[in-house]
């Protein structure tokens, strides 16, 4: 990786700590100054693992603590995002009732389901709800209730739908593994079909609620991050549910299996560089890592830019937007730098896009 700040050595220290749930190493806090500290805030911000660093931090002695009203936004912060997962809990559980009352088979995707895997849950940022629905009747049938329950429902493109429900967003899917490359969707049909047997129930909110399968949990999270990558980009927290998943879920998957499902939908080599970033950059142990690359290839430049752009690339620190901070200029010499990127590594899923996102907008 590029040679990196004394800031963000010490966010990468923290964020370590909190996603492993050990001790923090006081070396790389030692001598920060307030400047480099409102980096790591907004590092942290950025990334959106802010939960995640401000539970981190707590562990250090006084001496090396940022300044008052630095912790004081973080731990502001921290509570807000305990209280949202508090109400989100309750949100999955009135849900999936509704669901089960309905006779409507519901997955619960990504975040809150991955966040069962966390060390700390309730500190993970989550962004909204998501739901898929294995039968097409059946997301149809819940898009018909929640649009009469919820609030501002809408058809998106790509298969989906989003509403508000008591002030949190909510999202309907047809698609568990959203890859864009159509060639491989009757083998991810196939793959789901074969899974589905493993799902398990967790209960939330004091019900029980299905979250997919260990290897369609980690096959979704990771399609979901290849996809973005080709994009604009993705950030920290989606990569730490990666790395949570393989941690935990290592003696629960076929690596075999995963290697060859990953060669059928063209993600193989993609994953080779993506597994390296989760050892270097976060930690993870590589031994829960289902199979190893042949051959040593370059990571740095993933990691690199991951750190530098941010959540979903909203961050870019190359092509900036004074005006509107957080949005996305330069989109065409952005998405021309991560198509050369992803080519080789996922030449079919990086060449589907362009042509699938205006497919979709015409269909929708």
């Amino acid at each position: 990786m590029m040679q990196q700040q004394p800031s963000t050595k010490a966010f990468i220290e923290a964020l370590q700590s909190s996603l492993w749930n050990r001790e923090i190493n006081q070396a790389p806090f030692e001598n920060l100054d307030r400047n480099q500290w409102i980096a790591i805030f907004k590092l942290s911000f950025h990334q959106t693992v802010e939960g995640m660093i401000c539970q981190a931090i707590q562990k250090l002695p006084k001496e090396l603590l940022p300044p008052a009203d630095l912790m004081l936004k973080w731990l502001v912060r921290l509570e807000r995002i305990e209280q949202k997962n508090q109400l989100m809990d309750t949100i999955i559980a009135e849900q999936a009732t509704i669901f089960q009352q309905n006779g409507i088979e519901a997955i619960l995707q990504k975040g809150h389901g991955v966040s069962l895997y966390y060390a700390h849950p309730s500190i993970r940022l989550s962004g909204d709800i998501d739901w898929y629905f294995p039968k097409k009747e059946q997301y149809h049938q819940a898009n018909q209730l929640m649009e009469k329950l919820g609030q501002d429902f809408k058809i998106h493109p790509a298969y989906s739908s989003g509403y508000h429900f008591k002030e949190i967003e909510i999202e309907h899917h047809q698609k568990l593994v959203q890859l864009r490359n159509p060639f491989v969707l009757k083998k991810i049909k196939k793959i789901y079909q074969q899974q589905e047997k493993y799902n398990r129930l967790h209960t939330i909110g004091g019900v029980q609620v299905t979250i997919p399968s260990p290897m369609l949990n980690i096959l979704q999270v990771d399609a979901h991050i290849l996809k973005h990558q080709i994009t604009y980009g993705i950030g920290l927290r989606q990569l730490c549910d990666s790395a949570r998943l393989y941690h935990s879920l290592s003696n629960d998957i076929d690596p075999i299996a995963l290697k060859d499902i990953y060669t059928k939908l063209g993600m193989l080599k993609w994953s080779y560089v993506f597994h390296q970033v989760l050892v270097n950059l976060l930690g993870l142990d590589q031994n829960k890592l289902p199979y190893l690359a042949d051959k040593a290839l370059k990571s740095d430049w993933m990691a690199d830019y991951i750190l530098r752009t941010g959540n979903f690339g909203f961050y870019d620190q190359d092509h900036p937007d004074i005006n509107n901070p957080g949005g996305r200029v330069d989109r065409s010499t952005r998405l021309f730098g991560n198509f050369k990127n992803f080519i080789t590594l996922a030449p079919v899923e990086t060449i589907c896009f362009p042509v699938v996102h205006l497919f979709s907008k015409i269909h929708h």
